[in-house]
């Protein structure tokens, strides 16, 4: 794969915005008009104090309100093209199951007993697995810091972190409504009141709606596969009892209720047999209907005060508790003989505290604290069969014991239809398990594992810098973090009126090795760890604007439990990840801060590394679940990202990233049955760029904004343990990505208005198709990517 020789589109638009702009350099603006296109100070707490982010000698990125805006960013999945060496990935359309990616550093959280690589905190508080999409409800900016950030953070920030920094209440009375409306009968609404209560009380409201139609129909009615819906809210209180005092309460909540990543089939058992996954129009036969949903809400204090002079404590209190289901279709298809179906349903909560002292006068910046969580978890995964699908797994097992090689079209309702009753029993009594008779077609079962897990976290850290001169400065930290996790796992029987329980697909007690008296029993396990984590960093003021940096930083994730397996309850927990990293970062404003320019060269050491990949225990296992396995990697790395002000009204940015990592994995059996992992590999990013325009061009009435931005990324291929199923333009194609946003705002700036698309090229993309039954039931589906979108945006201020 290459990049592409001829984008014409970006071409045409790049070229006429130079054209334009060249040819009257009088269209340069006041730059305190709205759209400032001049480079900005963004205040970011990266390390737990407000400071620029040009400053921190720490990689960081901002994206702010209007970045938000620019984009329609409505979650953290919606940003990540414009930080370098971020990817937020999830199967496309999901919710409940994101995947943050930092310097190529993720985990897939679907089992619960697993934590993530990169922490999420909101609004102060760390936020677990399962909510870390949380909606982006009057947002003030969101901040990612890469590499390992254990000294401040502490839990999970093996690769970095995420802080989302919602808007406090202020002291003047403001706000908003806005809308965007746009194809695929897209409607999202929000609305956010300001109002001051008095001298030194406050408080702000938010709420946001969120509806859009999927891009393929559903020909039996309901919703459109990948429809959304939700609806989310914050409000806060402040009150300002005096100079040195303030207390924030806070309380959000989101109702989620849609449809969860499409399945899209292809092949010869999808609709219509068609291998088109944009064709616009499919069929499901998922028991219930397919769902995705998460009922949310969290409440939080916080405390500032200034104990005298330069000493000051922070603090805050938080509790969340969320209810998820998804419901997914496996199979891609309405044939009940490939029929297959996952539900991840959770019901959990969290409590969070941390509270901390600085001190910043002079040379001297000290911060020390102390952090405690306590998360209750309960998770329950069903696998939906139909017995039309079960016994086309049986027949796949036992007739090559008579002689007969199947192939996913023989089924032995098939061949031995007219049995008697006693035919079917004694082939179950030999083979030990339930081989049913025709007449049981249709009944519809499911294999369930529940997980429950009590967690408990809690750390103390200490972070000092001096400035040793006018110019260089030196920064050490150190965190002690203690994890104990408890943790559960339990299956049921399952009847379905025959004389023998039916074989199990995935969640298989016989694995526990105990007496089948016990399948069924409640099994336990409790394991800790600890770990001391750190930071050095040297860095040294350049020049006024311009700051260079070394560092050494260490992470730690905590071990944990396969929630997916029995297997684990024999195995034990598995390790904690451990990171070390060396990075040389240099930032800074040059040529009479017209160019702002961010480089970071890297050296991690990644040791026990988590990863969740579908698997099989065996080669001749029935079905692929998911499942965790462990590596070491060693990766290389730089990023960049480049913002130049051209003149005071053209704003031009370019960001890329590049990564060499050597990995070896345990060896594991894939997807398709075939032995993967065991040995060592080594891969590099392949081109991946984002180019982002800026254009403030002088109109006779108002304000206007032209942004633009193009996205590039070259698909490497499928590696050596990829199964491939199905084959098609759609999958493994290099990658681009080409949006537009057009607003106006009037001379007040209380009315916008904004013309807005995605994907302007029209591409279409796919995931690579597979399925948790793909290679013997021959459901096979992919997750198509959106197409073009396009709408009008409107907002009016007070």
């Amino acid at each position: 794969m290459h990049p592409p020789s001829s984008p014409r589109a970006l071409r045409a638009g790049l070229l006429a915005a130079f054209a334009v702009t060249a040819a009257d350099t009088s269209l340069a603006q006041d730059t305190a008009r709205p759209y400032n296109l001049q480079l900005e100070e963004v205040t970011v707490t990266a390390q737990k104090r407000e400071q620029d982010f040009m400053s921190v000698p720490v990689a960081v990125d901002a994206f702010t309100v209007q970045d938000i805006i620019n984009t329609g960013a409505v979650g953290i999945q919606d940003i990540d093209a414009f930080m370098p060496g971020v990817d937020v990935s999830a199967p496309e359309g999901t919710s409940t199951q994101v995947s943050i990616t930092v310097r190529g550093v993720s985990a897939i959280n679907i089992s619960s007993g697993q934590d993530p690589s990169v922490a999420t905190f909101y609004d102060g508080a760390y936020m677990p697995r399962a909510v870390t999409s949380i909606p982006f409800t009057d947002i003030q900016r969101i901040e990612v810091l890469k590499g390992p950030q254990g000294t401040l953070f502490g839990r999970n920030a093996t690769a970095g972190v995420v802080n989302i920094v919602p808007n406090k209440p202020e002291p003047e009375f403001n706000g908003f409504l806005k809308a965007r409306l746009g194809n695929q009968d897209l409607q999202r609404y929000e609305g956010m009141l300001n109002l001051p209560l008095g001298d030194d009380l406050a408080m702000r409201g938010n709420l946001f709606y969120h509806q859009r139609d999927g891009f393929t129909r559903n020909v039996d009615g309901g919703d459109d596969f990948r429809d959304e819906g939700f609806l989310a809210g914050r409000a806060a209180v402040l009150w300002t009892p005096g100079e040195s005092t303030s207390i924030q309460l806070a309380a959000d909540f989101e109702d989620r209720n849609e449809m969860p990543r499409a399945a899209i089939g292809v092949g010869k058992y999808a609709y219509q047999g068609s291998d088109d996954p944009f064709r616009g129009k499919d069929r499901h036969d998922v028991v219930g209907g397919e769902e995705e949903t998460r009922d949310m809400y969290g409440v939080s204090a916080q405390l500032e005060q200034n104990l005298g002079g330069a000493w000051n404590l922070f603090g805050v209190l938080s509790y969340r508790d969320w209810e998820t289901t998804n419901l997914e279709e496996e199979d891609g298809t309405a044939d009940p003989r490939r029929y297959l179906d996952t539900n991840n349903i959770e019901d959990s909560d969290i409590f969070y505290t941390e509270w901390r002292v600085s001190y910043d006068e002079g040379p001297f910046n000290f911060i020390a604290g102390a952090n405690y969580s306590r998360e209750d978890v309960y998770q329950r995964t069903d696998i939906g069969l139909l017995t039309d699908s079960y016994m086309q797994f049986v027949s796949l097992l036992l007739l090559p014991e008579i002689g007969i090689e199947p192939d996913q079209d023989t089924h032995a309702w098939d061949l031995f239809a007219d049995s008697p009753d006693a035919f079917w029993n004694s082939v179950s009594d030999l083979a030990g398990i339930a081989v049913l008779p025709p007449e049981y077609a249709g009944q519809y079962f499911t294999e369930t594992m529940d997980n429950t897990g009590d967690f408990v976290n809690w750390g103390i850290f200490a972070d000092l810098r001096y400035q040793l001169t006018e110019r260089l400065g030196i920064t050490g930290g150190l965190r002690y973090s203690d994890d104990q996790k408890d943790y559960s796992w339990q299956t049921f029987p399952v009847d379905l009126g025959w004389s023998l329980p039916p074989a199990r697909v995935q969640y298989d007690p016989a694995a526990l090795d105990v007496a089948p008296s016990a399948y069924f029993d409640k099994y336990s396990a409790s394991d800790s760890w600890s770990r001391v984590t750190g930071r050095l960093v040297l860095d040294w003021q350049l020049a006024d604007n311009a700051l260079t940096y070394l560092s050494y930083a260490t992470g730690y994730k905590s071990g944990g439990f396969d929630g997916q397996s029995f297997g684990a309850v024999r195995s034990g927990s598995f390790d904690p990840e451990d990171m070390t990293s060396i990075e040389l970062g240099l930032k800074g404003d040059f040529f009479d801060d017209r160019l702002r320019a961010e480089l970071a060269v890297f050296h991690q050491e990644l040791d026990d590394r988590q990863q969740q990949v579908d698997l099989k225990e065996s080669a001749d296992d029935p079905v692929a679940a998911p499942g965790v396995i462990s590596s070491d990697d060693t990766t290389d790395g730089l990023e960049l990202s480049v913002t130049w002000s051209v003149i005071d009204n053209l704003r031009l940015a370019a960001l890329t990233t590049l990564r060499e990592t050597e990995t070896e994995r345990e060896a594991y059996f894939n997807a398709a049955g075939e032995p993967a992992g065991g040995d060592k590999e080594s891969s590099s990013t392949d081109t991946n760029y984002t180019l982002v325009l800026d254009w403030t061009p002088q109109v006779p009435r108002g304000f206007l904004l032209v942004h633009v931005s193009y996205e590039f990324d070259e698909d490497p291929g499928p590696d050596s343990d990829t199964p491939i199923f199905q084959t098609g333009s759609w999958y493994f194609q290099d990658r681009e990505w080409l949006n537009a946003r057009i607003a106006w705002s009037n001379d007040a700036e209380t009315i916008e208005v904004a013309l807005w698309g995605d994907n302007l090229l029209d591409e279409e993309y796919a995931d690579n198709p597979s399925g948790l039954g793909a290679d013997t039931l021959g459901g096979i589906h992919t997750n198509p990517y959106d197409t073009l979108t396009y709408g009008i945006d409107l907002r009016y201020s007070f």
